[in-house]
């Protein structure tokens, strides 16, 4: 990778460590634990402490739609830094293959484990906002890539 493309951050991990690995793991990690707060009502069931309880009521106080609508964001973050971290060195079919495979799975897993959650249930909407921002993120990953070594030539 030449020299100006390690200067765009934004776009690769700034170099070839597994460290940076870090960060999408967390950012996985934010968003399980977001999406599997139980709601506040099974929360006081539970005799929970108060504290997850205002969180679980922050979460659910606003709009069903804008819920639904949230997923987009969450998971257009998640595939770019997944994106970000695996086509690092390669900016090949197989690394965006890769990265496909691993944010899809994780799309439907996430929404799929709310069968586990009390008060909870998996929606079809829910999975196609998760999948709507997986492949807008790495369309647009791939358009930047492309545009930037189309550049760099």
């Amino acid at each position: 990778m030449s020299t100006e493309l390690k200067k765009l951050w934004w776009f690769f991990a700034p170099t070839r460590s597994k460290v940076w690995i870090l960060i999408p793991i967390s950012y996985s990690l934010v968003i399980q634990g977001l999406t599997g707060i139980p709601k506040p009502d099974a929360l006081k069931d539970a005799a929970a402490h108060d504290l997850f309880i205002q969180i679980s009521e922050g979460i659910f106080d606003y709009p069903f739609w804008f819920q639904d609508l949230s997923h987009f964001p969450l998971f257009f973050l998640f595939t770019w830094l997944w994106a970000w971290y695996i086509r690092r060195v390669h900016q090949t079919l197989p690394t965006l293959l890769y990265t496909l495979f691993i944010t899809i799975s994780f799309a439907v897993i996430n929404e799929l484990t709310q069968f586990f959650i009390p008060q909870r249930f998996p929606s079809a909407g829910d999975i196609i906002m998760n999948l709507s921002g997986v492949f807008s993120a790495l369309l647009f990953h791939s358009i930047c890539i492309s545009s930037i070594h189309r550049d760099s030539n």
